[in-house]
């Protein structure tokens, strides 16, 4: 499938699943909206999950095949890579919340994709473990897999839910919550 009609059915399967969530959703709705063929969406994708993690992962990063925060981080004093790490995922959050919310909801209701949501769980801390290489275990105040563990639980689409949508913070306060409560959890020298 050409690149303009991939963000073509992505765009569609957005709007579908917004609005009616990913079990009401049909991939024949899907393709009349993208202007496609239905056949042309499975032949694609595979199945109506694997064009839901599709819309997913290019809600999280748009425009690229794979969702990858390698090199994300430039290495610097720990309170910097935490303001970084709190940055990167305050624009992820703001990108994909709702589909982090619409994902989370699906996987209740369906094996495959709570399966799924299961895994992307374990390779959003997988990707905080990525992230926080640049700080060295003589700068943390915990074991390393606690650390990785407090930034994956504390830069978290739950929290992004409880603070930005319902708590109603603004994105800049969220993004210096996240900043900050993750440098208090983790590092061994809070310094302003």
């Amino acid at each position: 499938m050409r690149q303009r009609t991939r963000a073509r059915v992505l765009a569609a399967a957005e709007e579908e699943f917004t609005e009616v969530g990913y079990v009401a959703a049909t991939v024949a709705r899907i393709a009349a909206r993208a202007g496609v063929t239905v056949q042309s969406i499975y032949s694609s994708w595979g199945s109506k999950s694997a064009l839901f993690r599709a819309y997913l992962e290019s809600a999280i990063a748009p425009g690229t095949e794979r969702v990858d925060f390698s090199g994300a981080i430039s290495p610097g004093h720990p309170r910097e890579v935490v303001s970084q790490i709190a940055h990167l995922f305050r624009a992820v959050a703001e990108r994909s919340g709702p589909a982090w919310r619409l994902y989370r909801d699906a996987a209740a209701v369906d094996p495959e994709i709570a399966a799924d949501w299961q895994q992307l769980q374990m390779l959003r801390r997988g990707t905080f473990d990525i992230l926080l290489q640049s700080v060295s275990d003589r700068d943390l105040r915990v074991a390393r897999p606690v650390a990785v563990d407090s930034a994956w639980a504390i830069a978290s689409p739950d929290m992004y839910e409880l603070l930005v949508e319902r708590a109603t913070y603004t994105l800049d306060a969220f993004e210096k919550w996240v900043g900050e409560t993750i440098a208090a959890a983790v590092l061994r020298v809070v310094q302003e």
